[in-house]
């Protein structure tokens, strides 16, 4: 019972420590009101140097999937060459790519969303929106990781591929 009681009490500490760390306080309020020009404004260029960023990695993995993994797997089903690796590393791609971008479009609007709220007459819902726009930049990150281990994969698979021909 003792034991109990102790992890309980644990438990409950962890819980409280972490709704301080993701509570408001008085002071953020008031930094994100006293700064807020410059937030919008580094917002704004965080738009605009993520959107290049989008359009170069969208293209390139499009260049990937469209010039690269799809041609060499149709290649090899021309050629009766069976490669399940391959073909399920083009769909896993494929699948991560599609992902990629609607994470990437939600993003965006979030962002957009942000950058229009007037941070000085709600700096806590601001905040809240702020979280969660990083939580979706950091899904967005994660699917970018992803696709250049596939890459990667790829690579590794098209080496071991061409030591058995």
């Amino acid at each position: 019972m003792r034991k109990k009681l102790i992890i309980i009490a644990v438990l409950a500490l962890t819980l409280l420590s972490f709704t301080n760390v993701w509570a408001f306080s008085e002071t953020q309020g008031a930094l994100i009101k006293s700064r807020c020009d410059v937030i919008r404004e580094d917002l704004k260029t965080l738009q605009k140097n993520d959107s290049r960023v989008r359009v170069y990695l969208g293209a390139l993995y499009e260049r990937v999937l469209t010039k690269y993994m799809v041609p060499l797997n149709v290649r090899l089903v021309e050629n009766n060459i069976n490669n399940v690796e391959l073909i399920e590393n083009q769909n896993s791609f494929a699948e991560t790519r599609i992902a990629f971008v609607d994470d990437f479009v939600n993003y965006q609007k979030s962002l957009e969303e942000l950058t229009l709220m007037d941070c000085k007459k709600e700096p806590e819902i601001f905040y809240q929106e702020l979280i969660d726009v990083r939580k979706k930049r950091e899904k967005m990150a994660k699917n970018v990781a992803k696709l250049s281990e596939l890459i990667a994969k790829q690579k590794e698979l098209v080496m071991k591929l061409r030591e058995t021909l």
